[in-house]
Formats: structure tokens, C-alpha cells, sequence
């Protein structure tokens, strides 16, 4: 009985080795099967230029307004966020003491006038030195003055809106002290809105006042169209780069300033650019692009690029990753990762 065992014992180890080699083999032989796919051979192709940025939307106008005479506010007609029209009454501050002012040069004026009228007579007949009608004439041009700027003072403390826009922002309450020159409201007119966006110095020669843009509000998930109106001549001194705005009607207001925007500028020229069938990119649980290149020994190179637009027939613009002449994987990519053997 222990002799067979000790017989048997042996063959079980060299039959589970040789079972073992055995399923080695077939994994082996499994992994090493080529996967079929189709290729692409890598050229550039002539296409229209197309330009894209990404901006913000902006007022085209943003005021700040205050009261041009100080005093103690007494009424406050509007709230943040009102639209306001041209020439609406915004605030107004206590206007007692310029209204006494104003009766006190009127009854100065009156008095002048009445001083120069009595005068008048005796200087036509001689009777009065020119010297003393300059000083009766030119009290009358001073308590006129007078009567003028007190006057403006009260039409100065009722605050008008100077355009139409919207209050955005409300810096004083009733009962609070205005000062001269203090910001009372900040206004922005946004009925005009510009899509602004920074181009480098490399592409700002190719654009021009007056070109079509085309504007996608990601918030609005919505595309307007707009032309250049402001190329900024002055470059950012650490950017290096320009300022450049669209101009788009907003007559319906949707839009509002800070909103993010897309911008393509179709430049009318023709360019060379590396363009691949959409379908040869993946995407990776991150988001990132990749494609597979055909390598050496027929195995696939795993390799990350940067792509730019759809030109419209199944194609994408390449930017960065693979060059003219490259071979990639356009069907079959399920089944890759880097390193496999392919079969086309």
C-alpha cells in the first residue's frame, strides 16, 4: 500500500504540472489573438478657418450715478434688479433749505432789477456816472446767477435715470445723508450685450471689425449671432493677448452680464488642418481624448490628443497627439488597450 502511493504520487504532480502548462498555453494563446479592426492613414485636409474662444458676456454700458448737491435723502423710488426707463425719477433728497435759497435770490434779483430800471432813466439822460450803471448792471448778472444755481440745486436733488437699464446695485436708503459725487445707484444697460472674449497675438491679425461671429451660451444652451465691433489695439501687458467683443442684441434680456460664453469666428480663409473620422476618438472615464496608432510588430499605441471642432462629415479636428502619416484605428477599439495585437 505505500509503495503504490508513493507511485502514485509522482504522476499526480507531473499531471497537474502538464494541466497546468496546459491552461497556460491557451491563456496565452487566448491574449495573443489578434483583434480585426479597420485603419485610417493620417492627412490634412483643406478647410474653412474657424476660430473659437471662450468669454463672457458683458453690459454695454454699466453708470454709476449719484446727486450733484448734498442733503438728506427722503424718498427712494427703486429696487435692485428694477428696469428703469430714461428720465425716471430714482431718488430725491429734503430740498427745504435750496428752496429757501431760491426765494432769497429771487427777491435779490428783484430788487436789482428794479435798482438798474430807476437808474436806467437818469444814465440816459446824463444824470448818472457810467461807473455807478457797470455796478447797478453787473449786480443784476449776479443776483440772476444766483437765482440760476439755486434753482439748479433743487432740480439737483431729484435724481433721474440717464438711460435705460437695470438698478443693480442700491447704495442709499431714506433717511441717509447723499453726498456730492457719492454713488447713489449703479446702472447697466443691457439691451446692447458684447461677448468678450482674449484672442493671442497669433490669430488677432486674421480677425477684423465687422466679421460674423456666432455666440453659444452654454447657460441658455442657445447660439446667437453677432459681428466684431471692438478690436481692442492694446495687448494685455502678461497674457500677451486681445481683447475682442461682439456686439448682440438683447432685446428680449436673457441676457445677462458674466454669463459664459463660446465663440467661433469664421475667418472667410482656408486652411490646412489634420482632420480623423469622429469615430477613431474614445473617451476615457475622465474625459480625456485617445486614439490608438498603429505600431510596430502590428500593436497599438495608446495616445492622448487634443481635439478642436466637427467639421460636419464625420471628421474632427485634430490639434496636438499624432501627426500626418500616423495610421490609427477607426472600428474595433472596444477590444483594444495598449500594447494589442491587431489584425486589418
Amino acid at each position: 500500500m505505500q509503495v503504490l502511493i508513493k507511485t502514485l504520487t509522482p504522476l499526480l504532480v507531473i499531471g497537474l504540472a502538464l494541466g497546468g502548462c496546459t491552461k497556460e498555453k491557451k491563456e496565452e494563446s487566448k491574449e495573443a489573438t489578434p483583434v480585426a479592426v479597420s485603419i485610417y492613414r493620417v492627412g490634412k485636409a483643406s478647410q474653412s478657418q474657424q476660430l473659437s474662444y471662450s468669454g463672457s458676456i458683458e453690459p454695454d454700458n454699466v453708470a454709476q450715478i449719484g446727486f450733484a448737491v448734498g442733503g438728506v435723502v427722503n424718498n427712494v423710488m427703486v429696487q435692485e434688479g428694477q428696469r428703469v426707463k430714461q428720465g425716471q425719477l430714482l431718488a430725491s433728497i429734503d430740498a427745504t433749505e435750496y428752496e429757501q435759497a431760491l426765494a432769497i435770490a429771487e427777491a435779490g434779483l428783484e430788487q436789482a432789477e428794479d435798482m438798474y430800471n430807476r437808474l436806467n432813466e437818469l444814465y440816459k439822460k446824463g444824470s448818472l456816472p457810467a461807473k455807478d450803471f457797470i455796478d447797478i448792471k453787473t449786480k443784476v448778472a449776479q443776483a440772476r446767477a444766483n437765482k440760476n444755481i439755486n434753482a439748479k440745486h433743487i432740480s439737483d436733488s431729484r435724481l433721474h435715470a440717464p438711460m435705460a437699464g437695470i438698478i443693480s446695485v442700491r447704495a442709499i436708503e431714506r433717511g441717509s445723508m447723499a453726498a456730492p459725487g457719492v454713488p447713489a445707484f449703479t446702472m447697466v444697460k443691457n439691451d446692447q450685450v458684447y461677448a468678450r472674449f482674449s484672442v493671442p497675438e497669433s490669430e488677432v491679425g486674421g480677425l477684423k471689425a465687422g466679421m460674423p461671429g456666432w455666440v453659444y451660451i452654454p447657460t441658455l444652451a442657445d447660439t446667437l449671432k453677432g459681428n466684431i465691433s471692438i478690436i481692442n489695439p492694446q495687448a494685455d501687458p502678461v497674457s500677451r493677448t486681445y481683447t475682442v467683443k461682439i456686439r448682440i442684441a438683447n432685446n428680449e434680456h436673457r441676457l445677462m452680464p458674466g454669463m459664459l460664453t463660446e465663440t467661433t469666428i469664421m475667418t472667410g480663409k482656408e486652411v490646412e488642418e489634420l482632420v480623423v473620422p469622429a469615430k477613431s476618438v474614445v473617451r476615457d472615464v475622465e474625459d480625456l481624448s485617445y486614439v490608438y496608432l498603429v505600431g510596430e510588430g502590428k500593436k497599438v499605441v495608446k495616445r492622448r490628443v487634443e481635439t478642436g471642432r466637427l467639421t460636419g462629415n464625420g471628421e474632427v479636428v485634430i490639434r496636438k497627439g499624432i501627426k500626418p502619416g500616423d495610421t490609427l484605428v477607426i472600428a474595433g477599439q472596444s477590444g483594444l488597450k495598449d500594447g494589442s495585437e491587431i489584425s486589418f
